[in-house]
């Protein structure tokens, strides 16, 4: 090292060297698109027993006093307004929803295509007869 001399050779010689050394390889993987599928379903499967969340989310709230239905799982209510069966995210004002006056009713289908059934089985009266004890009975 021909114009460095003494301590300069001691000291700036290793730096030099150690430095030109050093090579930094990155080995990135490579980059996976990643794609979110979400189900429409939520919980158990079909075809387990109806228990916690399935119960709670998946099965009409039925209301028999006012015979209107409830299906949490999309937020929807079904009630019969003139002989005609409507459907909506809210009820009309004149409804009111007394919570501690519903019965889960587990159904595979809409509600209103089994209200003759239901409604044969809890009649509109069904709390003043003292059989419902209320919602979940």
């Amino acid at each position: 090292m021909k114009g460095i001399t003494g301590y300069w050779k001691t000291v700036l010689l290793p730096i030099v060297l150690t430095a030109s050394s050093c090579v930094a390889v990155i080995d990135e993987p490579p980059r996976r698109e990643v794609v979110v599928v979400e189900a429409e379903r939520h919980g158990p499967p079909p075809w387990a027993p109806a228990h916690g969340w399935r119960r709670k989310h998946e099965a009409y709230h039925y209301y028999p006093v006012i015979q209107v239905y409830y299906y949490p799982a999309a937020r929807k209510y079904y009630w019969l307004e003139a002989g005609q069966w409507k459907i909506g995210v809210r009820l009309p004002s004149h409804y009111v929803i007394e919570e501690h006056r519903a019965l889960v009713v587990e159904l595979d289908d809409e509600p209103h295509k089994h209200h003759h059934k239901i409604k044969a089985q809890y009649p509109p009266d069904y709390f003043e007869r003292g059989k419902g004890k209320g919602k979940g009975s």
